[in-house]
């Protein structure tokens, strides 16, 4: 009885995480699948690359759409309707795996899906939780979403060995009904605000600049493609962006709400996030390059290794959460980004044999490091608004942290190559050069990193400030 109550009261926790939990683990376990869609369908790498690459793009397009439709459907139809996009686009995914252009139309909607739900999810559960609990919410939300990448790959490549591959589109079908069907029964009716005037041009502008920038983005990274091509896209994206903010500030209600960040706690809570999440990615391209090309692991190995990062920050999400819950000090989120800073560039000085324990232990204070600072930051800035105002500003927030992500490992990718060819023409040996430059970017992405602690110590001040404002409020 005592469960069935329990999960009664946190039916709309499990309808949103369930849909979210089961969309990031495909999307990781597909990320790893490369090598074998080249095997599977007969087609080059470059366009196999698109099947990673579409879902990228679609999510990166319509999260800043995602207000638009909210402000016509309202949030839980939204996320109805992301979530049925992932069913049915699962579902045709598992009976036409055969042809590699459904697998793309599937990934694509999959990403269509992903843009929908992922910076809903968070809002839904902040409407259901109040203010003194939200910070636990979001570390059960945070736990999950960072578990799934985790097991993710090894998902995928049990499945590849061991099955076939529309065995990783049918899995979805049952989370995304099971989600469906308590979304539906649990989550509150929203009014729709109907306040946004469709304008057709701000969203072809919109959209031209963000596909501009995030297909400059790709095609930087691939050999294949020459440099030119990358760099006209990206000129006529940030063209197509400057237009379109131009035209946004003369409306009352633009499409995107960034004049939100005129909230100094949310906006200064939007460049931590938007820092931390370039670190991470930028970590992501930087460390697996260290592990295999001067530490010589294996791939397997490589991919190991950051399964200690993953669980600690499972872990620490829920710690943070709950420290921010109970009105202590902000300090711990100073203490996690220190934690970063640290573990990140420690690697510029480990030397080449170096112990797997010492990796290991470098990887689980980066996930403490994470776990206490990340998701603890989003929730203050999201609280610092209007209720309705979160979903603009989870979709704002996503949308930038995305597109600078992208922008940071582009930057760190043709700073390795330029820098390790340099030091190689001056007369030092290849290895070391490529040694050189990765602690080069190490410590380049600790920096940036360490340049975030006085933007938290201003988030600590104005906080406190707050909170003894509300005290005064709630005396009289």
């Amino acid at each position: 009885m005592m469960h069935v109550m329990y999960l009664k009261k946190h039916s709309v926790l499990f309808a949103i995480l369930v849909g979210a939990f089961s969309l990031v683990l495909t999307n990781s376990a597909f990320n790893i699948l490369l090598p074998n869609f080249l095997q599977i369908y007969d087609i080059s790498t470059t366009i196999g690359g698109w099947i990673i690459i579409l879902y990228l793009l679609a999510m990166t397009i319509t999260m800043p759409l995602a207000s638009l439709i909210v402000d016509r459907l309202g949030r839980k139809k939204t996320y109805i309707l992301g979530t049925s996009i992932y069913c049915l686009f699962s579902i045709i995914g598992g009976l036409f795996f055969q042809y590699v252009h459904v697998v793309m139309l599937v990934r694509f909607m999959h990403g269509v899906a992903a843009g929908l739900m992922i910076p809903l999810s968070l809002v839904l559960l902040f409407d259901f939780y109040g203010k003194e609990v939200r910070g636990k919410v979001t570390g059960v939300w945070g736990m999950l979403l960072t578990i799934a990448p985790a097991i993710g790959p090894t998902l995928g490549g049990i499945i590849i060995q061991f099955g076939e591959l529309d065995y990783l589109f049918w899995i979805n079908v049952p989370f995304a009904l099971f989600s469906l069907l308590l979304c539906c029964t649990q989550i509150k009716p929203y009014q729709p605000a109907n306040r946004k005037i469709i304008h057709l041009k701000g969203i072809i502008r919109m959209i031209l600049s963000i596909t501009a920038l995030s297909l400059s983005i790709q095609f930087f990274s691939n050999p294949t493609i020459p440099r030119w091509i990358s760099g006209i896209l990206l000129i006529l994206g940030v063209v197509a962006l400057v237009q379109f903010i131009q035209n946004e500030n003369k409306k009352s209600e633009p499409l995107i709400r960034y004049k939100l960040l005129r909230n100094p706690i949310y906006a200064i809570s939007t460049i931590i996030s938007v820092v931390q999440a370039s670190v991470m990615f930028g970590v992501i391209f930087v460390l697996p390059l260290m592990f295999q090309e001067v530490f010589l692991l294996s791939p397997s190995l490589t991919g190991a290794m950051f399964i200690p990062a993953a669980i600690f920050t499972s872990l620490f999400v829920w710690v943070g959460g709950n420290l921010l819950d109970s009105g202590k000090p902000l300090n711990f989120i100073a203490y996690g980004i220190g934690f970063i800073v640290i573990s990140i560039s420690l690697f510029a000085f480990v030397p080449k044999e170096v112990s797997l324990i010492v990796i290991v232990l470098l990887m689980s204070v980066r996930g403490i490091g994470y776990g206490l600072s990340n998701m603890t930051v989003a929730t203050i800035g999201l609280n610092s608004l209007p209720e309705e105002d979160l979903h603009e500003g989870s979709v704002l927030s996503n949308t930038i942290q995305r597109l600078t992500s992208s922008f940071t490992v582009m930057l760190l990718a043709v700073y390795y190559d330029v820098r390790w060819q340099m030091m190689a023409q001056s007369g030092e040996s290849v290895e070391y050069a490529k040694w050189m430059a990765l602690k080069e970017e190490c410590i380049a992405l600790g920096c940036l990193m360490l340049l975030t602690l006085p933007l938290v110590l201003y988030i600590k001040r104005k906080k406190v400030d707050v909170d003894v404002g509300d005290k005064k409020g709630a005396a009289i």
